[in-house]
């Protein structure tokens, strides 16, 4: 299992929204185990009620993917509402030709599914986060079990920034 870093001291207060009772509770296991004030729940991530404006750093770990097209404003605008202006997202995404759905949009709408994600492009991360200036799009550095880093070798990981206003 991946183990979380050990946290700076001082680290404020994260929340997190999950999306499966299992889910929820391993994080909050690991987040234990590392001494990481987390605030975990198990709800709708378009209706997290956090405050808005408040946050530096948002962290999507495989929400972008699993979610249909049609999602993606609400995405956007869940993410431009919680970040400060100025603040970063990071998302880790299916990487197309690794793992995820490669089908063409009107193709996932016929069929009716997603078959377990959508695999995304570092072109198609552009231009979904077309608003945000990008910082870097690299594929995700794969780490060992012994890592205190979480590492795997099929998602694309990019940094973003929200303008400044």
């Amino acid at each position: 299992m991946p183990r979380l870093p050990t946290p700076p001291p001082g680290l404020p207060e994260a929340p997190s929204t999950g999306g499966t009772p299992t889910a929820v509770a391993w994080a909050g296991e690991r987040a234990r185990e590392a001494g990481v004030d987390v605030r975990f729940r198990c709800g709708d991530a378009f209706d997290t009620g956090l405050p808005l404006g408040q946050y530096d750093l948002v962290y999507d770990s495989g929400c972008l993917h699993h979610l249909p097209p049609h999602r993606r404003i609400s995405h956007l605008a869940l993410l431009e509402g919680v970040l400060k202006p100025g603040g970063h997202v990071v998302v880790n995404a299916f990487a197309a030709g690794a793992t995820g759905s490669e089908l063409p949009d009107a193709e996932l709408y016929r069929n009716g599914r997603l078959d377990g994600g959508l695999a995304c492009t570092p072109d198609e991360l552009r231009h979904v986060f077309s608003d945000f200036t990008e910082i870097e799009i690299r594929p995700m550095e794969p780490q060992g079990p012994d890592s205190p880093l979480f590492g795997i070798p099929v998602p694309l990981t990019a940094l973003f920034r929200r303008p400044p206003r």
